[in-house]
C-alpha cells in the first residue's frame, strides 16, 4: 500500500466535513474582535431631537407660568389693575406701634422714670415735625414730659420704615390713648427726613433747638 494515500478506511462522509465546516465557521464567528471606530448618527434621529428640543422651550415659554410657587397653572391669566388703595393710617400706625409697646407700653402710658407717656403729652399732640424728628433720628438721655422726668434711650427708626410708616404710627399715637390730635400727612415726614435725616441721636438740649427753628 502506497503511504501517500489515503486509507479509504479513515475517509470521512462529506456529511460530516459539511457538519464540521459549520460549527468552525460559527465558531469563528462568535470569536470575532470588536472593530475600533464611531458610527456617525443618523441624520434622522438628529433631526427629531431637535424638533422635540425646540417644540419643548416653546411649551416651557408658553405654560411655564412665573415659576414661582403662585404660578402653579399652566397659562397664568394677568390680574386686572385697580386704583391703588392708600392703607388707613390708624390701622397701619397700630401695627407699627406693635414694635413700641416694649417701652411705652400697649396703654401708652410708659414707665415712670424710664420710657415717657404718649397719653397727655406735649411731644405727641404738639408740633408734628418735631414728633417726626424724634421718630426718625432717636431721642437720648433725660428729657422732661408732663412735668415728670425720664432717662432712657429711644432708637432711630428712619432706616426702619418708610415715610407713610412714620406718618402712620405718629397719626396713631396722636389719636390714640386719649390723644385727639389731627393725622399725620407723609409729606410732613419727607420734609422732616430730608430736613435732619443725616443727622444723629437728639438729646433735649438739640430737640429744642430744633423746635425753636421750626
Amino acid at each position: 500500500m502506497n503511504p501517500d494515500q489515503p486509507n479509504p478506511e479513515f475517509r470521512r462522509p462529506p456529511e460530516l466535513e459539511d457538519r464540521i465546516l459549520e460549527m468552525h465557521t460559527a465558531a469563528m464567528r462568535e470569536m470575532a474582535e470588536p472593530r475600533d471606530g464611531i458610527r456617525p448618527t443618523p441624520v434622522a434621529y438628529l433631526i427629531m431631537c431637535f424638533l422635540f428640543t425646540m417644540w419643548g422651550g416653546f411649551y416651557m415659554g408658553t405654560y411655564g407660568g412665573d415659576w414661582t410657587g403662585n404660578g402653579l397653572a399652566e397659562r397664568s391669566t394677568p390680574a386686572a389693575e385697580g386704583p391703588k388703595v392708600t392703607a388707613n393710617p390708624m390701622v397701619l400706625g397700630a401695627e407699627i406701634y406693635n414694635a413700641c409697646t416694649q417701652c411705652h407700653q400697649a396703654d401708652g402710658k410708659g414707665l415712670p422714670g424710664q420710657f415717657p407717656p404718649l397719653a397727655d403729652s406735649e411731644f405727641v399732640n404738639g408740633d408734628p415735625k418735631r414728633l417726626a424728628a424724634i421718630v426718625l433720628n432717636g431721642l437720648n438721655g433725660e428729657i422732661e414730659v408732663s412735668g415728670k422726668k425720664y432717662n432712657s434711650q429711644m432708637p432711630a427708626w428712619k432706616d426702619n420704615y418708610n415715610d407713610e410708616e412714620v406718618a402712620a404710627v405718629m397719626t396713631f399715637v396722636r389719636g390714640s390713648f386719649g390723644n385727639k390730635s389731627a393725622l399725620v400727612g407723609k409729606d410732613v415726614v419727607e420734609a422732616v427726613r430730608k430736613d435732619v435725616g443725616g443727622g444723629g441721636v437728639w438729646n433735649a438740649q438739640s430737640l429744642s433747638e430744633y423746635a425753636s427753628k421750626h
